[in-house]
């Protein structure tokens, strides 16, 4: 008799499900839990959209709006692009600058699609909505810049880091179908303004 007693004793001393401290309690988890969720679905959506527009954690930025070289670019086309350019690394900035001189005149000389600008300032083709010539047409400067931007960055990962090394931006596998002096021209133009920009930012 006295062992049942001590059964319903305990019994007794056990929170009921049905308290509203209870539910409280669980209401409170429920809404820490999903705070947490939000918190964590913010953070990768920021990593996701640092990968997509070239602000990779590794790149350091160059800040490059109060040098020499944004003189350069004054009146292009591709100075509404500054702001995403001066994101990238150094190396890859100063190869996103020469190339894009050589081949549109920084944007003077583009693809365009529709009537509008495909802020393709670099001659490349990609599979990205393509123009009838096979160019890239991107949606705003920002996307064109963190697409180039990524390529030169796995080119250079690769040890293409000169503008002589650079030329399969032009050539591709290899430069048979350009002439020697068209191969030569675009190094020498390139390698020109990669100096300029590395100069106008020491």
């Amino acid at each position: 008799m006295e062992k049942n007693t001590k059964k319903q004793k305990i019994r007794l001393s056990l929170p009921d499900i049905d308290s509203p401290r209870l539910r409280d309690f669980f209401l409170g988890f429920l809404i820490a839990l999903f705070l947490l969720y939000d918190i964590l679905f913010f953070m990768l959506g920021r990593s996701m959209q640092r990968e997509d527009y070239g602000l990779r954690s590794g790149a350091s930025p160059v800040l490059f709006e109060n040098k020499e070289y944004k003189n350069l670019v004054s009146g292009h086309p591709i100075e509404r692009m500054i702001p995403y350019i001066s994101r990238q690394n150094g190396q890859v900035a100063s190869f996103i600058i020469a190339i894009a001189k050589k081949e549109s005149d920084w944007g003077k000389y583009a693809p365009q699609k529709n009537g509008r600008d495909c802020y393709n300032y670099w001659g490349y083709r990609g599979s990205y909505n393509q123009t009838d010539s096979g160019y890239s047409c991107f949606d705003s400067p920002r996307q064109a810049v963190a697409v180039i931007g990524s390529r030169i960055e796995d080119l250079i990962a690769q040890d293409i880091d000169t503008p002589k090394e650079m030329i399969v931006w032009k050539c591709g596998s290899n430069c048979r179908g350009h002439s020697r002096y068209d191969v030569r021209k675009w190094i020498s133009d390139v390698d020109l303004y990669v100096a300029k920009v590395d100069n106008g930012n020491s």
